[in-house]
């Protein structure tokens, strides 16, 4: 098992890793599951040769201008021909605090079991274990690849969820905080800094206690924000998101083509890391 090492942003608890486009780099891009597109950013498209003109960039993340690169690589992982989506990062690597070059969106993944120890900051791409089974089902919204899974808050539901690695934190609906009696309990920064919820701000509460699977975390912090834009692009109802504020005690494996996936307490010296170039 070849892991690797990743670093979280500076200012938000994003997953941060060192990516190789076309053999040149390394540059910097965050691990979403929630991203539907492969994103490179300007700087990292002009240092591999694409050229930058007045229409293959926005004033905000994506300009919607697909191109495909020769190589992508993380880590041990080398994929060719890879479409991604000329972006402008510069707000997100503002309000991060790290100068992000991309995103490795679900495209990117959907062939791999993919695996994530948030507390030793460890990643891995592998090829799926057709003979291990992961205890939870999910399913695989639109062709984009979002991670939708059944999840139960303080004990009630299934709920369905959006699995989403960049998201700074775990989100419900207004609805959902309405049900549940949530209210802002937490003060500080309210502001989303990445992925579909940037620059908006939310509700900052707390729920006793969300599980997916055998999987459950007390005293989780939430964001209550309205989701039905996101539930529209998903081109599914959603009750919320799953976020780091859930994620980060666990070892994350989602295992794409079995639609399968797990959050397990790590276990010390699981993995032996090695430095990738």
């Amino acid at each position: 098992m070849l892991c690797m090492r990743f670093e979280f942003s500076s200012k938000a608890p994003l997953v941060v890793i060192e990516t190789r486009l076309n053999g040149k780099g390394p540059f910097k891009f965050i691990v979403d599951t929630a991203s539907s597109v492969t994103v490179v950013g300007q700087e990292a498209a002009e240092a591999i040769g694409i050229p930058q003109n007045s229409n293959s960039t926005t004033s905000g993340c994506c300009s919607g201008k697909v191109i495909a690169v020769g190589s992508v690589q993380v880590g041990g992982v080398s994929k060719s021909k890879v479409p991604v989506t000329l972006g402008n990062l510069s707000q997100l690597s503002e309000e991060t605090g790290t100068r992000l070059d991309g995103i490795i969106g679900s495209p990117f993944m959907q062939d791999y079991e993919v695996v994530i120890d948030y507390p030793h900051k460890e990643l891995s791409f592998e090829e799926p274990r057709e003979e291990c089974r992961l205890p939870t089902k999910f399913r695989l919204v639109s062709n984009a690849g979002f991670i939708v899974v059944d999840t139960e808050l303080n004990g009630k539901g299934p709920f369905n969820f959006l699995v989403d690695t960049g998201a700074t934190r775990t989100i419900v609906t207004k609805q959902m905080g309405q049900t549940f009696g949530l209210h802002e309990i937490l003060r500080g920064e309210k502001r989303a800094l990445s992925g579909f919820f940037a620059g908006t701000t939310m509700i900052l509460s707390k729920v006793k206690s969300i599980q997916v699977g055998e999987a459950k975390s007390t005293d989780v912090e939430v964001g209550v924000q309205d989701l039905q834009a996101l539930s529209d692009g998903v081109r599914e109802p959603l009750d919320g998101v799953l976020g780091y504020t859930f994620m980060k005690d666990y070892q994350v494996t989602i295992n794409y083509p079995k639609r399968e996936l797990s959050f397990e307490k790590p276990v010390e010296n699981r993995w032996q890391a090695k430095e990738v170039s």
